[in-house]
């Protein structure tokens, strides 16, 4: 007996509206990354080096500062931190609701020796900056010529 071997079954699928498409999306990725799921994609960063230090960016649009933690463990920065979700108002409902809350966590490896006691960070306008020193060995140095 021959059965008929659908490859992409939804690929014959004609969609009566871009909700009805939408759902069908959404669906077929249910529970990745959704907001139920406890899970948020990792914050986008920047790192620079300079001579002196490297500075790390952060974005974390919503993120109060008291819901961010870091840590650093030998050239191994941590952060952590919580996207806490949106309450709605009494009698209210989502219409549409696209922003992750959870938690997240982020770990670089930094590129150099740090000086920890002169790291300084600050969240402003939903931008975390981590400045972080180089250790006195890591920094480059002028070697006079005799």
């Amino acid at each position: 007996m021959l059965v008929r071997f659908e490859r992409f079954p939804m690929a014959h699928a004609t969609w009566r509206s871009a909700a009805e498409f939408e759902r069908d999306i959404d669906s077929l990725f249910k529970g990745y990354m959704s907001a139920d799921s406890g899970c948020v994609q990792p914050p986008a960063m920047n790192i620079i080096e300079l001579k002196d230090e490297s500075v790390v960016t952060v974005e974390l649009p919503g993120v109060a500062k008291e819901d961010v933690k870091l840590s650093l463990d030998d050239e191994l920065l941590t952060i952590k931190g919580e996207r806490k979700s949106s309450q709605l108002p009494e009698g209210a409902r989502w219409i549409r609701s696209e922003r992750r809350s959870g938690e997240f966590f982020r770990s670089i490896q930094l590129p150099h020796p740090v000086k920890a006691e002169g790291i300084t960070a600050e969240l402003a306008n939903g931008i975390l900056r981590i400045a972080i020193p180089k250790a006195e060995e890591a920094r480059p140095r002028e070697i006079a010529v005799k």
